[in-house]
């Protein structure tokens, strides 16, 4: 574990997400324990303020101010949160688990993901929040935007990934669907596993569970289709057999648009995607990494170190929950000069 991570009170159990605030002082955190923790970074560290759910809590995000949060996971409602009074609305349901949360501030919207098959938009200010349903091939495991480029990722079950126009998305109404821009299958052959929209807007990168990550584009012309490549990263030699590890969690960093990628082997590492090599390792940490972010201003980086829910460890084998912050990362991350 690298010295000089800021250590932070941890959930009881799993972190699911983690997430700053537009002005990168506060920090969000779900939890599979029934919770989103708020932690305040602008001063001392102190313990967070703690929100109850009646579920686990797979996803949560904040809105447009720190004072704002939404939140969904396995009670499939999607929840919107007034930190300041604590007090919480539910915006409305999903007929399965919400498995991700995005939120658009340039079209003022919030976009949900779930098990059932469905992604939704829905405008909080509404007297009726829901503004649009949209049925997906399968189930939906990870969204990201690009502000960038207005673009919405789509990743699913079984390699589906479909990329929408955030404003289209934002103006359509219910009962009229809307066609994806583009209907697109994975480049890795296992499941996908995390993603990551790059903060130009013209790709992304994305992890599986069989150590490998690929980057594409979102261009639709040969050209885009001929720059995405895929690469081995999370595994190891043990004892002479290679040792394969999910890849739990992606990060862009939003200034330098190098990523990060966190893995059950306990490792992050920082990649440039354009010179197509790894930046920095650093050194392992005790458990699964389950969650990253990068700070708007780029100065920190959130880790999530917890038991991921995929496969049937004991209780008492599952290893210590740590939710930590790093802050050399803005220039861990900064692109090396061409020779």
């Amino acid at each position: 574990m690298s010295a000089g991570d800021l250590s932070l009170q941890p959930p009881a159990d799993g972190i699911s997400s983690v997430s700053f605030s537009p002005d990168s002082t506060k920090l969000l955190v779900s939890s599979w324990d029934s919770t989103i923790q708020i932690h305040d970074l602008s001063g001392p560290t102190q313990p967070p303020q703690i929100l109850s759910h009646p579920a686990a809590v797979l996803t949560a995000t904040f809105g447009s101010s720190s004072s704002v949060a939404f939140s969904g996971g396995l009670d499939k409602r999607v929840r919107q949160w007034d930190l300041q009074s604590g007090q919480c609305k539910v915006l409305g349901k999903h007929d399965n688990a919400v498995s991700s949360l995005v939120w658009c501030p340039e079209s003022n919207v919030l976009i949900s993901g779930s098990w059932d098959s469905t992604i939704k938009v829905w405008d909080p200010s509404a007297e009726n929040p829901l503004k649009s349903s949209h049925t997906v091939p399968e189930r939906v495991y990870n969204l990201s935007y690009a502000p960038t480029t207005s673009t919405l990722l789509v990743s699913m079950a079984h390699r589906h990934v479909w990329i929408y126009n955030v404003p289209a998305l934002a103006a359509a109404v219910e009962g009229q669907p809307l066609k994806a821009d583009q209907e697109r299958e994975s480049a890795l052959k296992f499941l996908t596993r995390s993603v990551a929209t790059m903060v130009d807007g013209k790709g992304w990168a994305s992890g599986s569970i069989e150590g490998r990550i690929s980057v594409e584009y979102f261009g639709k012309d040969a050209e885009a289709q001929a720059q995405k490549y895929a690469f081995r990263a999370h595994r190891q030699t043990v004892d002479g057999v290679d040792q394969v590890y999910p890849i739990n969690a992606l990060a862009y960093h939003p200034i330098h648009n190098t990523f990060a990628s966190g893995g059950s082997d306990g490792f992050i590492s920082i990649w440039d995607h354009t010179a197509k090599k790894r930046m920095k390792l650093y050194p392992k940490y005790p458990t699964a990494i389950s969650a990253l972010a990068f700070s708007p201003d780029g100065t920190k980086l959130a880790i999530g170190a917890s038991y991921e829910h995929d496969n049937a460890v004991v209780e008492g084998e599952r290893g210590r929950t740590l939710l930590l912050i790093k802050d050399t990362v803005m220039e861990d991350c900064k692109p090396k000069a061409k020779a």
